[in-house]
C-alpha cells in the first residue's frame, strides 16, 4: 500500500472540529492578534487542518492566508528573514494597494531612508 504525503481538503482523520474551533476563534475577535500552534506526529493531519482553515476563509476579502514551508529553510542560520520576506511578498501579491507599499519597501531596501 502506498500512502501519499499530501494535505487533504477532505477530513479523513476527524480533524474538522479542530479546524472549526480555530476558525471560530479567529472570527470571534478579528481585531486582535492571535497565534495558534498545530502540533502532532507525522501524518496526524496538521497540514490538512491548515488546508481546511484556508478553504473556509478563502472567500473573505479581509483575510489573506499565507503559507510558509519551514522545512525548506531547515538548517538555515536565520530562517526568520525568509519567513518575514515570505509574509511581505505574500501580502504584496494579495492586496491591490500593494504596488504603493512595494515601491516604498524596495526604496527602503535599496539603502534610501526617504
Amino acid at each position: 500500500m502506498i500512502l501519499i504525503d499530501a494535505e487533504a481538503k477532505v477530513d479523513l482523520l476527524n480533524n474538522e472540529a479542530i479546524a472549526r474551533t480555530i476558525i471560530k476563534m479567529l472570527r470571534h475577535r478579528p481585531d486582535q492578534a492571535v497565534t495558534f500552534g498545530v502540533h502532532g506526529d507525522w501524518g496526524a493531519g496538521k497540514s490538512s487542518i491548515l488546508e481546511m482553515i484556508q478553504g473556509s476563509l478563502e472567500g473573505d476579502k479581509k483575510v489573506v492566508c499565507l503559507k510558509f514551508n519551514g522545512w525548506r529553510f531547515q538548517g538555515f542560520e536565520d530562517a526568520k528573514i525568509a519567513l518575514i520576506e515570505g509574509i511581505v511578498l505574500g501580502l504584496l501579491d494579495a492586496r491591490p494597494w500593494a504596488p504603493k507599499i512595494k515601491k516604498k519597501v524596495s526604496h527602503c531596501s535599496s539603502g534610501s531612508t526617504t
